[in-house]
């Protein structure tokens, strides 16, 4: 026969090995790796191009007598410099109520035209006009609506007046801005 507390002993013990086997057995099934039905698939960084990057903002000031202070600047936002001859074109059209159509006044000038073909990364060239409406009536607004409109747009172009390509200017939609004006023309 056993003594009392040897069959004790035998039973902790026994306790004991069947709970490190039961552990080790919770621990293998929670620890198995989930089979993945999706193949793996490694993300691949894009590519970072050095290119210029020529981003156009334009400033209209109005004074009372229908005077423009207007300010164009070239900023190149880009990480290498723009070495394509370019051009920078401060550009006003003219419309009239009620259609505000500028195809049908026909009335479009080139306020300013600068030529580059340097512009290093971060650099920015500015072109400034100070522009006169003709029969300026007022500036439009709730109690005076406008009957007239001009717009300015400022544009960069290539020189040959073809596409740059995406090792030129990296991003073709920021190379216009443009601001509209109503007003009332005294003649219309």
């Amino acid at each position: 026969m056993m003594n009392p507390s040897k069959i004790f002993a035998l039973t902790i013990a026994c306790g004991i090995v069947l709970l490190t086997f039961n552990w080790m057995a919770q621990a293998q099934v929670m620890y198995e790796p989930l089979q993945n039905k999706a193949p793996l698939s490694i993300y691949k960084y894009p590519r970072v191009t050095l290119a210029a990057d020529l981003e156009a903002n334009l400033t209209l000031v109005k004074a009372d007598n229908g005077r423009l202070n207007i300010t164009g600047t070239v900023t190149n936002v880009g990480k290498s410099s723009c070495k394509t001859a370019s051009v920078a074109e401060l550009i006003m059209n003219l419309s009239y109520a009620p259609q505000y159509s500028y195809a049908k006044t026909g009335v479009s000038d080139i306020l300013v035209s600068r030529s580059f073909n340097n512009l290093k990364a971060g650099d920015s060239i500015e072109l400034n006009a100070v522009y006169q409406i003709p029969d300026f009536g007022g500036w439009a607004s709730v109690n005076l609506p406008g009957n007239a409109k001009r717009l300015f747009t400022l544009r960069v172009i290539k020189q040959d007046a073809s596409s740059y390509k995406p090792d030129e200017d990296s991003n073709i939609e920021n190379n216009v801005a443009d601001d509209v004006v109503f007003y009332r023309d005294l003649t219309h």
